[in-house]
């Protein structure tokens, strides 16, 4: 899904939060200007003095919030791509609603008093509270989507009536996408706001030349057997692409529909951890990861005494690993194992896991990576193992921005040396100390379940996905079930 879709959901949530927000602050604002002030001087026929009832207000707070967001959703103001001249009249709309039915509860239910100028001042606190957090959400998404790990690259092929509308919509600035340029037909006119860089059949040359996400292709402009080619090219050079189709396109349903600047875009799958979602998910990680190694730190350093003092070697075991994008990194672990040990029996077992698709052994509790009854495993590296205490280091990982806490696992080289093309597919994202294959089935499943897994992950990501697999990892190692 392109980046503006797969945010939606996360862009309702936040929303949702900040609308809230706007009102709970508004009703404190509302108070405090009620009652703080002497209005009592001001109008003494009008209102009377006396203490602010915040109870009342935080008694009522709860029930108020509920229905500002059952209005506001009803109104249709969680939805994307909302025009801002929209936004403001369902705005308008949706408040007046929402206060009518709050004065008319008031009115029918005697068992809460409420002050009429806090009311009057809470409508427009309420309003003015709501259009600017948004207001301010929307300048804020406007500076991410600015950011290059955001933007995706699009190089545009076939020409019609409808192109140079796509191309204009491309290039808004409110799209997190950059026009590469167009490939086109000899002898064609290239369109103003964009470059024309050849034919198809230098496709391939282009996508070795410069950086390109996704090749949208316009569908009623090729052959099937362009488009065949096309689509093995992209294939061959790892670069996703999609189809602006016809109506007979509409009716293949194996692949996924998309909007693309409003228009209708078919393509395979992609991963969910793009665009917005990779941002919110790498906040997340920074801020998990850091309140961790803060809580964590007392058990840390015993660790790596006990490490230290119980056999001969570094304190840490550094390895080089394969991160998103296919780029190595120093991944961190502490030593389980006796100094100057051989990974050749290990070797030999991944080998057999990826090209003979075996499970790893089916009695271990650990996963495809570690060994049943291992001989390289010192007695407190064995411990360590039984409870995953040895992974804790790679919290350091995910602060330097190597590693997720959720995602794939990390490869070793080795592995990867393996894969064949469709494997390469893990490495879409950052790998986590924790995943999907992780808490469904560890050694007893194959590699190709274990991949399956991971492209699961990858296309179906949401924060709360992230959140059901880490709860469930610290519940697997609470019980000593080591992954």
């Amino acid at each position: 899904m392109p980046a503006q879709q797969r945010d939606s959901s996360i862009e309702r949530v936040t929303l949702v939060l900040l609308d809230l927000l706007a009102l709970f602050l508004a009703a404190n604002l509302a108070f405090d200007l009620r009652y703080h002030l002497d209005w009592a001087g001001v109008f003494p026929e009008l209102v009377r003095e006396g203490p602010a009832p915040w109870g009342a207000l935080y008694q009522a707070l709860p029930y108020m919030l509920l229905g500002w967001f059952v209005i506001f959703a009803t109104f249709g103001l969680y939805r994307s791509g909302l025009r801002r001249r929209m936004e403001v009249s369902l705005l308008i709309k949706a408040q007046a609603v929402a206060f009518g039915a709050l004065f008319a509860l008031a009115f029918f239910y005697r068992g809460f008093s409420y002050s009429r100028l806090a009311a009057l001042f809470l409508v427009p606190l309420s309003f003015l509270g709501t259009l600017g957090f948004r207001y301010l959400y929307r300048l804020a998404k406007e500076q991410l989507l600015k950011m290059p790990v955001v933007r995706e690259r699009v190089l545009v092929f076939g020409r019609t009536d409808g192109t140079r509308g796509l191309i204009e919509r491309l290039n808004r600035a409110d799209n997190p996408y950059d026009l590469v340029g167009m490939l086109g037909r000899e002898g064609e006119e290239p369109i103003e706001g964009t470059s024309h860089l050849g034919n198809l059949q230098e496709l391939g040359r282009i996508l070795t030349r410069q950086r390109v996400d996704r090749v949208l292709m316009i569908s009623s402009t090729l052959s099937r057997d362009e488009l065949m080619d096309a689509m093995d090219t992209c294939y061959r050079h790892r670069v996703r692409w999609g189809v602006v189709p016809d109506l007979y396109d509409l009716l293949v349903d194996r692949l996924q529909m998309e909007n693309m600047v409003g228009v209708p875009v078919m393509g395979p799958s992609g991963s969910n951890i793009t665009g917005l979602n990779l941002v919110a998910k790498r906040l997340v990680d920074l801020l998990v990861a850091g309140m961790l190694t803060v809580v964590l730190s007392p058990l840390l350093l015993s660790i790596w005494a006990l490490v230290r003092l119980s056999s001969k070697g570094p304190t840490l075991f550094v390895q080089e690993r394969v991160g998103r994008g296919g780029k190595t990194f120093r991944f961190y672990k502490f030593r389980t194992m006796w100094a100057n040990g051989s990974d050749r029996s290990h070797r030999q077992l991944m080998e057999k896991m990826i090209q003979e698709g075996s499970a790893g052994d089916v009695d271990a509790k650990g996963p495809v990576f570690k060994m049943k009854k291992d001989p390289r495993i010192t007695p407190i590296g064995r411990w360590l193992r039984r409870f995953s205490l040895d992974e804790l280091p790679q919290l350091f990982n995910v602060l330097k921005g190597d590693m997720s806490l959720v995602g794939p696992r990390p490869a070793i080289p080795y592995e990867v040396s393996n894969y064949r093309d469709r494997h390469r597919r893990r490495l879409e994202t950052l790998p986590g100390i924790t995943g999907l294959w992780q808490v469904s089935g560890r050694n007893r499943l194959s590699f190709e379940e274990m991949v399956e897994l991971d492209i699961y992950y990858l296309e179906n990501w949401t924060p709360g996905l992230d959140t059901r697999i880490f709860f469930k990892t610290i519940a697997a190692v609470l019980l000593s079930r080591g992954y």
